[in-house]
């Protein structure tokens, strides 16, 4: 068990490893203003409304129908949704004594993981196609929440929740648009396969890159001097991934669906926290460094949390 759970820490490791490498591109990047932030939130526009949808739309296209995956499916959806539910109410017993902004930022960053721009690719490197197929509901439960909840909360409970973001997101959307194809089992001209399958290839890399220049704008005196943001950082990457396996190991769920859905659950704060925060006129300095420190920390804890994934 012991060389089972040292052989899956170092094969995940690994491709941790090869994301931060490509991050730190990004990092090197901004630091020599080639690319800088600026250019990263720009280019995030684009990755999130074209070349993630299109990655998941392809992951689907490409999937076989089996009994096993149909099932898979509403199962992964279900489990996504679980995480989203237990996170809220986990966020809602904390910061109680903050302002409506300060407290929206802090359940905002516990909330939602990195689930699009480090799981996906990640769930992809470990687990393979049917890590992103699993993996795309989990972004797609993240996109119902995050454009209802999340903007609520982030906003300090300013902004109203407007039902139409449950569908009309570009996670839901691909996932709305995948479905059929994969029930279907619909087969697209080589030419439409291979440009979606070059684009998709796009996704891990330029995601990494983006996120790279967001790490490099972090403040990293701040990021490791707030015991606030230390408590999130357990909440984030070791109660709520934990709590979560234990409970896809009871649903007795197979390992590609527990792996890849542990992945998504144990990333740390999503990128977007910070670009919701300046769009609803919050703070921006908080969001980078809980996104600083819990990218750091995720070095460590993702390899830990989805080796024992795999071998349980």
């Amino acid at each position: 068990m012991i060389q089972n759970f040292t052989s899956n820490l170092l094969t995940v490791a690994s491709q941790v490893g090869v994301l931060y490498l490509i991050a730190a591109i990004g990092f090197a990047a901004d630091k020599t203003k080639i690319f800088v932030q600026a250019d990263g939130k720009r280019l995030v526009d684009l990755l999130f409304n074209m070349i993630l949808p299109i990655t998941i739309i392809n992951t689907f296209l490409k999937m076989e129908r089996t009994p096993e995956h149909i099932k898979g499916l509403a199962v992964a959806f279900a489990l996504a949704f679980a995480t989203h539910l237990f996170a809220i109410g986990v966020s809602s017993l904390t910061f109680r004594k903050q302002n409506a902004m300060i407290r929206g930022i802090y359940h905002y960053a516990i909330t939602f993981s990195n689930a699009a721009f480090l799981a996906l690719p990640l769930a992809e490197s470990v687990v393979g196609r049917e890590g992103v197929f699993y993996s795309s509901c989990y972004v797609a439960v993240f996109n119902v929440f995050a454009f209802t909840y999340g903007i609520h909360e982030i906003s300090g409970k300013k902004a109203k929740i407007n039902l139409k973001n449950l569908i009309v997101n570009p996670g839901s959307i691909s996932v709305i648009i995948g479905i059929p194809l994969f029930l279907l089992q619909v087969k697209m001209p080589d030419i439409i396969s291979n440009t979606m399958e070059r684009v998709a290839a796009c996704n891990s890399p330029m995601a990494m890159i983006v996120f790279g220049t967001f790490f490099a704008n972090c403040n990293f005196k701040n990021i490791f001097a707030k015991k606030e943001i230390y408590f999130v950082s357990f909440l984030r990457l070791i109660l709520i991934p934990v709590t979560m396996l234990l409970i896809f190991r009871l649903a007795g769920i197979n390992s590609e669906m527990r792996t890849a859905l542990t992945i998504s659950a144990s990333a740390p704060v999503a990128t977007n926290t910070a670009m919701y925060a300046a769009k609803y006129d919050n703070d921006t300095a908080l969001p980078s460094e809980l996104v600083g420190q819990t990218s750091v920390f995720s070095i460590i804890t993702m390899p830990v949390i989805v080796a024992i994934a795999l071998m349980v």
